[in-house]
């Protein structure tokens, strides 16, 4: 991986349906976040007290669609193996 602050790219299929993301890290002062456009949502993800990613904050609902909270527990575990530079 690149720099912290760099955007990567999350190429990936879930059930069956093909996603490319595009990952934006947000650095603030003591912690580093990462905002997603999922489904036409956007979506940030950040570190919980356990140190796994989780979706926060933003509305995961778009035009009376959800998305799937496994979805994006999903997303949050491939950002955390893409940031840490395993393999998914």
């Amino acid at each position: 991986m690149e720099g912290l602050d760099e955007p990567f790219i999350l190429k990936f299929e879930y059930k069956e349906k093909p996603h490319i993301l595009e990952v934006r890290p947000w650095i603030q002062q003591y912690k580093i976040s990462y905002k997603v456009t999922v489904e036409e949502c956007e979506i940030t993800f950040e570190e919980d007290e356990e140190g796994q990613l989780r979706a926060i904050g933003d509305k995961h609902v778009h035009a009376g669609h959800s998305v799937d909270p496994q979805l994006l527990e999903d997303i949050a575990r491939r950002i955390q193996e893409a940031v840490s530079g395993q393999e998914p």
